[in-house]
């Protein structure tokens, strides 16, 4: 038994330890990831207390928390609700912070478990949350050095202000971040792309890359769609596509996998078609300088 508990032990250690790297990289990835992240911790904490209160005194220790904190909590279901118009699981207005965690947890036999130290420690936990959350509640994009710095870059650079970028980071919730970011700074043709996106996917890919997928700015225009300039999206895009009409790529932030880095770059340093980059100049002759190099950066942590 003794064993067993030391393996217990050290095998809850390296999941928090996991727990603290992935927020540690969602917090370098953006402000907007790390605050997401607090959310959906806070979240599922308070749907687990409610799932295993089972006494008197835990049922008012709760709201006891729940109305000291219920500031907070107000201003957390706004932002989640402010941030999920293209979410298809939208939560409605009436229901409690949690509750769609709720089906996520067991209640705890009260036998095996020791319940009123899980719970002291998950209030512990809530409290860090809330330090964190209230933290955020001041900052806004314009404190964002990072989203600044891009959008100088995007801005300044003589290329990239007027010519196509693939711009990607790992994690939805900082993608979506940036597209409505960028769009607030008067960037125009933005498009942003990741898993859960309504958008067709091929379709999109089209609009930011239309010769190298079959058709030409003009072929776009003549059915009524709009060409793409700046292509934000996550590593859905990494892999195996041709959006070589583009020369330009930004990391804005680093995946852990260096292979998935090379996979990102690959979209636009590709073999280029002879036929398709004539194409692509006689309808763009202020691209000629650009065919055939690829240029990217890399956001580094600070």
């Amino acid at each position: 038994p003794g064993a067993l508990a030391a393996f217990d032990v050290n095998r809850q250690k390296q999941v928090v330890r996991l727990i603290r790297i992935q927020f540690l990289k969602r917090f370098e990835s953006s402000i907007y990831a790390f605050e997401a992240s607090c959310q959906n911790l806070l979240s599922k904490l308070l749907a687990f207390i409610r799932k295993n209160v089972a006494t008197e005194a835990e049922r008012k220790r709760l709201q006891r928390w729940e109305a000291q904190n219920s500031e907070l909590l107000e201003h957390v279901k706004e932002r989640r609700a402010e941030f999920q118009e293209e979410d298809e699981s939208e939560e409605s207005e009436t229901s409690e912070l949690g509750d769609e965690f709720l089906d996520d947890f067991e209640v705890l036999d009260r036998e095996n478990y020791d319940v009123p130290e899980i719970f002291d420690e998950t209030y512990a936990d809530l409290e860090q949350l809330v330090d964190f959350l209230e933290e955020l509640k001041a900052f806004d994009a314009r404190h964002d050095n990072k989203l600044q710095s891009l959008i100088k870059l995007l801005k300044s650079d003589p290329v990239l202000k007027q010519h196509k970028v693939l711009i990607f980071s790992e994690f939805m919730s900082t993608a979506r971040y940036l597209r409505r970011e960028l769009q607030k700074a008067g960037i125009e043709g933005v498009e942003e792309i990741d898993s859960a996106s309504q958008i067709e996917r091929g379709d999109m890919i089209q609009r930011f890359a239309p010769y190298y997928n079959g058709t030409t700015s003009a072929g776009l225009a003549a059915s009524g769609q709009k060409e793409t300039r700046i292509l934000i999206s996550t590593d859905v895009l990494s892999e195996g596509l041709n959006l070589q009409d583009a020369t330009r790529l930004i990391n804005y932030d680093l995946h852990w996998n260096p292979v998935r880095l090379m996979q990102r770059i690959g979209r636009v340093d590709r073999r280029l078609d002879p036929e398709i980059e004539a194409r692509i100049v006689a309808d763009h002759p202020d691209q000629a300088p650009l065919r055939g190099k690829v240029v990217y950066w890399n956001f580094l942590p600070p």
